[in-house]
């Protein structure tokens, strides 16, 4: 029963004498010494509740009342300022309002912009195959080694804006375009990286992630990166087999 802490007889309310348990129950008997023994450790719970807290630290807050200051103040100086109650009231009105703003921070999207990279493709007869295949959003999914598109450096992981100024959406008929377009054909694009199957470009991760838009179209280039290296290496494996054979 015994140890270092001691706490005071609630029926010496005055007295600031304190005793260990096995004192209250050397004093009160084993049963009942334990019941005033819990009733002391109630009664100090009570008191450091309701005892003030140490009002002032390192944090500080926008004073709701001064949305346009960018001031803030500790604890202690909105008790000093508003009283211990309404100050109290105010810091926590204030707490609310700084998990609100970040809350809104975190959901808002940051704003980012897709960079436009311009290509050339150039042919030697109108009837060159351009090499590249793509998907309904105009999205390059293979580019052919040697081909027009590979020369003019167009990759797989690019989406087509434009072809020779005209902007590309569903109906447009790209074949027919760089066919009227002649030997030279200017070409606008973005990049895009994949996300659950489909792609996306930087701006549309941006939409969509909100604040983790950034961190997600980080980690796509990372996946892309090691399917590239992987795809290269098996490139380069096919054609050692093909030139020992």
């Amino acid at each position: 029963a015994d140890g270092p802490e001691k706490r005071p007889d609630p029926s010496e309310p005055g007295s600031k004498k304190t005793y260990t348990k096995k004192e209250f129950l050397d004093l009160y008997g084993e049963k009942k010494g334990a019941n005033v023994w819990k009733k002391a450790g109630k009664a100090i719970a009570t008191v450091e509740a309701k005892a003030p807290k140490k009002a002032d630290g390192p944090e500080k807050r926008s004073d709701p009342s001064e949305p346009e200051s960018k001031k803030t103040y500790t604890k202690k100086e909105f008790l000093d300022l508003y009283g211990e109650k309404k100050g109290a009231a105010i810091w926590k009105k204030a707490g609310q309002g700084a998990k609100k703003a970040e809350k809104e921070k975190a959901e808002k999207p940051v704003k980012v912009t897709d960079e436009k990279k311009k290509f050339t493709l150039k042919r030697e007869s109108e009837e060159e195959a351009i090499g590249w295949s793509r998907d309904q959003k105009f999205n390059l999914i293979d580019v052919d080694e040697d081909s027009v598109a590979a020369k003019a450096g167009l990759t797989a992981g690019l989406r087509v804006l434009s072809v020779n100024g005209t902007r590309v959406n569903k109906k447009t008929n790209i074949p027919k375009i760089v066919k009227e377009a002649g030997l030279e054909v200017e070409l606008e694009a973005v990049e895009v990286r994949k996300d659950s199957n489909e792609f996306f470009t930087r701006r549309e991760f941006s939409e969509y992630y909100a604040a983790d838009g950034e961190a997600k179209w980080a980690k796509a280039g990372k996946k892309r990166t090691k399917k590239v290296k992987k795809d290269t290496e098996a490139t380069e494996e096919k054609k050692e087999a093909a030139a020992e054979n």
